[in-house]
């Protein structure tokens, strides 16, 4: 590698922004439309013919249930051979991939967002029109010039499901939605849709959805002002991070990002006792820590600051070549903190060096002459974890039975 393909590497984010890709549009007339139902329902033939797809799924079986349309989908991608002569290019060619337009003039994909749209439709609108009694507040005269309000139980008919659509279906069309459905129309409250809009996109299973629910949606307009175009890679990682976003300031909400990358949504899910530990750090030590603080034990946080800059970083880098992919089961281990890291960062604070270079060789001689003492170390502590965890179920136990 050379010298400016170096430089381009470290210049290159720890972080990059998700980008959304919205399902393809399907602006087509009545007789394309009828097209593609039609050729649809030829599929479905075709499959049934061939005892690819079990007869009882017809047409509107399919699209009444999204687990049946999806179904469907994989059936045709397993057995897209049949279709060699019908679901061909404008030259005649057959079409194996859902980004070609076909012979009417529409992709693969569209003709899928156009399916996925109409049973997401049927499926959000399947309570509609069910009278249910709702509590409803109204304003009753008390005396001439005076009202109060009241709540009041009225009966009403439900139309959520296609107003729900309405707003939903610009993102509606990818077939990974279909298991998604229900916790669109069920569990995702209004107004989370409306702050949340394309971002949904980045929530792809139910927990993470169920994650981002539990998140208050104002605070999602907190937290995007705080982390900027970060905000989808936060939802993705299903919101647990926010209320740790929500502890920061905008600055070193930022800069935690910027030395951690995608790193930062562990340490953001912390918990506020750590946080506390950290309210001092400034922005060139939380540089030198980067992804260290998504798992460091407070205690060894605390050793480690009584370093200065140049032999914080001199250490971290010592340790991280010394233990490699053990460093965070290592640091993580709060007892190390007073054992082995005490003093060894009362003698490093101590320690004679002309220059940050003959610190750095002596620091890595040090480390590297702990590690048979330190993985020993770690090994009893857990051990030890495990006795005092078994004690503690057996008084558990004990209690429960006395």
């Amino acid at each position: 590698m050379s010298d400016d393909d170096t430089k381009l590497e470290l210049k290159k984010p720890l972080i990059e922004a998700i980008s959304i890709q919205l399902p393809p549009t399907v602006a087509v007339d009545k007789s394309i439309k009828a097209q593609i139902i039609q050729g649809t329902k030829d599929a479905i033939a075709t499959l049934h013919g061939n005892e690819a797809l079990d007869k009882e799924m017809d047409f509107d079986t399919i699209l009444n249930e999204p687990a049946n349309l999806k179904h469907f989908f994989e059936v045709f991608k397993d057995n897209i051979d049949l279709f060699a002569e019908t679901v061909v290019d404008k030259s005649g060619d057959p079409i194996t991939d859902e980004t070609t337009e076909t012979a009417c003039g529409v992709t693969l994909q569209q003709v899928k967002k156009l399916l996925i749209s109409t049973a997401t439709r049927r499926f959000f609108v399947r309570n509609d029109g069910k009278v249910i009694t709702k509590k409803q507040k109204k304003k009753v005269k008390t005396m001439m010039f005076f009202t109060k309000e009241v709540t009041v139980k009225k009966k009403v008919k439900l139309k959520e499901g296609a107003a729900k659509f309405d707003v939903m279906k610009r993102i509606i069309g990818f077939d990974w939605q279909l298991d998604l459905l229900e916790f669109y129309r069920d569990e995702l409250p209004d107004a989370h849709m409306l702050v949340l809009g394309d971002d949904l996109l980045v929530i792809q299973d139910i927990k993470r959805g169920q994650e981002v629910v539990s998140i208050h949606h104002e605070d999602f307009k907190k937290v995007k002002e705080s982390v900027g175009v970060y905000f989808r890679n936060v939802v993705a990682h299903g919101a647990a991070a926010i209320p740790g976003i929500l502890y920061w300031r905008k600055d070193l909400v930022m800069a935690f990002i910027k030395a951690m990358g995608e790193g930062a949504w562990d340490f953001f899910k912390r918990e506020k006792e750590f946080f506390d530990h950290c309210t001092e750090l400034d922005n060139a030590r939380i540089g030198i820590y980067g992804d260290t603080l998504a798992y460091i034990a407070h205690e060894n946080l605390t050793e480690l600051n009584r370093l200065n800059l140049d032999r914080l970083e001199a250490t971290l880098g010592a340790w991280k070549d010394t233990f490699s992919d053990n460093i965070s089961e290592i640091l993580s281990e709060p007892l190390l903190s007073t054992d082995i890291l005490r003093p060894m960062v009362d003698s490093f604070i101590h320690l004679e060096a002309k220059d940050n270079g003959q610190f750095k060789v002596g620091c890595r001689t040090a480390v590297s002459s702990l590690k048979e003492e330190v993985l020993a170390f770690i090994k009893e502590a857990k051990a030890r974890h495990a006795e005092e965890a078994a004690n503690t179920a057996d008084l558990d136990a004990e209690e429960e039975n006395s």
